[in-house]
């Protein structure tokens, strides 16, 4: 059996908690979530108990998370639009394989950035 993929969560409001993160619940050999970075204190708790993250895994910012050692395969950017560039170059500076969701950035020069 192989393992599934690993993620760490970017955001957990409406799109990163419950458009993305539900399949991992549902198929949990498929994709887990290992870590969540969420400024807001409800939803990082409500995120973590669904997904059995760890306290240590649990973090206020994307800033904080990013800054740790890679710890899964991928990243879900789901972080606000103002957001997406620089949590994505920090994702991608890890080593992160990463599903962002649109739009990419607000600007043509951040976009070909991201994509780079």
């Amino acid at each position: 059996m192989t393992q599934p993929v690993t993620a760490v969560l970017f955001g957990a409001g409406l799109r990163g908690a419950d458009a993305y993160a539900p399949y991992a619940l549902a198929h949990p050999d498929q994709l887990k979530f290992v870590a969540v970075a969420e400024p807001d204190a409800v939803r990082r708790a409500r995120f973590a108990a669904a997904h059995d993250i760890p306290p240590e895994r649990q973090f206020s910012t994307w800033e904080e998370a990013a800054v740790e050692p890679k710890m899964a395969d991928c990243v879900f950017n789901c972080t606000q639009d103002q957001m997406h560039h620089p949590s994505g170059m920090a994702a991608l500076a890890q080593g992160y394989d990463m599903l962002l969701e649109k739009p990419i950035a607000n600007t043509l020069a951040e976009t070909v950035q991201l994509v780079k």
